[in-house]
């Protein structure tokens, strides 16, 4: 597809000198600006302009090597990109030179890191380095934020590039030398860089797209030779179509929805940008996968911010996307697309385009694109718009509601696939439930990344375990992590009255569970407004107990043979369980963050005798 279509991309791109997608400095296009947004723009470069630009000492780079932070050195490296996009974009909306001495000193510091990979991507080093990049002896790496880095400096060029030469002709020079270096020179000269899915076979994840997407607009803005030009521009074709490659046609993102801002949405940056480019004669919007891709986060939304957050992904997400599809939805004829953009950026007036500029680190083509696309229609109040339900089978993730376009009722999520995914938890069988739009059974998410979230130690962090998960613990074992550790016998049906999903999740733990069979199966029963979660049990040996984990977001009140948990009821045979509550602190900044909440409670549900053939059923409802 993307492959294809790139193949004589030199026949349909514009020249560098007529690419022109957005107003420059001294163009109309600023001033036609709400007088808000010019306003809220001008008024928070303001407050960051008199600021001096912090150092990023080598001894913070060499924190992730010596005890694991990531943090101390990102968030200065993060800040210093933020507030040069919000200087930027405030002189180009003001043009009286103000922020200029400014925007030189953030470019300047910009460009004289010495890497602008962040220590957690660093390709190589030696511990006699702590972590600090050696610039004759490594090679430059090319990873999210070096990408992304030279693709906000390829459009500060773009924007304002003849004015700052006209204060020192040696800024914009610099900036193009330095994404020459850091970004377009790797990207051509090399293959074997994991992310670009050339020297191997295996499945790529969002760093293709978020890099790619981040290199064409290094090239489209940037490059001067037309020719090699033209060859970036395939070579992002060839390498982003391996990325689709691995996609099921149902668009399912197993990344979960706090990466399909990087991942499906950077694909859809990425087309936008090609359409842009071309003046639509690449036009990728009616494939079938490419609207299926951008309709998954609105069939994994659950109701306000809250989203189905398996994988790394945290309960609630701000968004980011909306902008971008709803521009694109009419593009693929998908209205129902359009109404859920338009309900979520009803619902956060606060978060408008301006706000990209020095609230997030979303890049710098989607926030001029949702900048530019301002429609004050579009953050007009509508109706809700919830999916009934929905089957990613390519993840084999399943959803369903009460009914459709109300948050009101029950909610179910829950999946199969196996523990090998991108960005895994050990969590096969798992599930979530909602009771009118609130959380009761969830999952945990994901805490702050440190050293060891992606290294051989992941699965000791505690969110990534089964045992935190609302899955079983057999024979005292977990499941554990590996693509062998996965659901089979899958099966999904819906007619829109009743949701049945099933699987046998024996597979997903070890040898040492003495499992044979475990059939997990779901029924959403929406007359009744009852979910079943039905289990059958067979082991050539029963060492000890079942135990059943689920993990809550209130404290669970427990009663006979029943537990209340927030405006959820949760009924089970107290003959067969024994129930206990523990309370879980949520001892790191971003779990708090996310739930809103100092703690999570773990309700166990332990088998009371052991049994080598075993079933039962715990059924959900609102509570009365």
């Amino acid at each position: 597809m993307l492959e294809q279509a790139t193949k004589h991309i030199e026949t349909m791109l514009q020249k560098r000198e007529t690419f022109h997608p957005f107003p420059k400095y001294g163009e109309r296009g600023w001033d036609c600006l709400p007088e808000e947004a010019k306003r809220v723009i001008v008024g928070r470069a303001e407050l960051l302009n008199e600021k001096d630009w912090l150092a990023l000492p080598a001894t913070r780079y060499m924190d992730f090597v010596n005890n694991g932070n990531r943090s101390r050195y990102e968030k200065v490296y993060f800040e210093r990109r933020r507030r040069l996009r919000g200087l930027v974009a405030a002189e180009c909306v003001e043009r009286k030179g103000r922020f200029i001495d400014a925007i030189i000193n953030g470019v300047w510091a910009v460009c004289e890191e010495t890497t602008w990979a962040i220590p957690a991507h660093t390709y190589s080093y030696k511990p006699a380095d702590q972590g600090l990049v050696d610039i004759e002896r490594d090679r430059v790496t090319l990873d999210l934020f070096a990408a992304e880095t030279g693709a906000n400096l390829a459009w500060i060029l773009y924007l304002i590039g003849d004015r700052l030469s006209e204060a020192c002709a040696a800024i914009p020079r610099r900036i193009e030398y330095e994404i020459e270096r850091r970004v377009l020179t790797p990207f051509m000269d090399y293959d074997d860089f994991g992310w670009m899915g050339l020297s191997h076979d295996d499945p790529v994840n969002n760093w293709n797209p978020w890099i790619n997407e981040n290199v064409l607009s290094c090239a489209l803005v940037a490059e001067r030779d037309e020719k090699r030009r033209a060859d970036i521009v395939r070579k992002v074709g060839k390498s982003a179509q391996r990325f689709l490659h691995f996609y099921a046609e149902d668009g399912g993102c197993d990344e979960g929805p706090s990466y399909f801002s990087v991942a499906g949405a950077s694909i859809m940056d990425i087309l936008e940008q090609l359409y842009l480019a071309t003046e639509g004669k690449v036009n990728l919007f009616g494939e079938p996968l490419i609207r299926n891709m951008a309709d998954y986060i609105r069939h994994v939304h659950i109701a306000g911010d809250y989203f189905v957050n398996f994988a790394d992904a945290p309960a609630r997400l701000s968004g980011g996307w909306e902008e971008l599809l709803m521009r694109l939805a009419g593009k693929m004829d998908n209205p129902a697309l359009a109404d859920f953009c338009r309900m979520r950026l009803a619902g956060h007036r606060d978060r408008r385009p301006d706000r990209y500029f020095t609230h997030s680190d979303y890049y710098f083509f989607r926030a001029l694109a949702a900048l530019f696309g301002w429609h004050e229609t579009d953050y007009a109040a509508g109706g809700d718009v919830a999916s009934l339900g929905h089957w990613f089978g390519g993840i084999q993730v399943a959803t369903a509601r009460t009914r459709e376009n109300s948050f009101s009722g029950l909610f179910l999520a829950a999946k199969g696939g196996c523990n090998a995914e991108s960005h895994n938890h050990n969590d096969i069988g798992n599930y979530i439930i909602y009771a009118n739009g609130r959380p009761a059974i969830v999952d945990a998410g994901v805490g702050e990344y440190t050293k060891k979230t992606f290294s051989a130690q992941r699965y000791e962090i505690w969110s990534m375990q089964s045992g935190w998960h609302n899955t079983a613990a057999v024979n005292g074992c977990d499941q554990k992590d590996g693509r062998q550790y996965a659901a089979s016998d899958v099966e999904y049906a819906d007619d829109g009255a009743v949701m049945t999903f099933s699987m046998d999740i024996q597979n997903a733990y070890g040898p040492e569970a003495k499992l044979e069979k475990y059939r997990r199966a779901f029924t959403f029963d929406r007359p009744a407004n009852t979910i079943a979660v039905h289990d059958e049990v067979r082991m050539t040996e029963c060492l000890c107990p079942v135990k059943l984990p689920l993990l809550c977001a209130e404290k669970p009140e427990i009663g006979e043979g029943t537990a209340n948990i927030g405006g959820l009821t949760l009924r089970f045979d107290p003959a067969l369980f024994a129930a206990s509550v523990e309370e879980k602190p949520l001892e790191d900044g971003k779990l708090d963050a996310s739930w809103e909440r100092k703690s999570l409670w773990r309700l166990t549900l332990a088998r009371k005798d052991c049994r080598t053939a075993d079933g039962w059923t715990l059924v959900y409802e609102i509570r009365n």
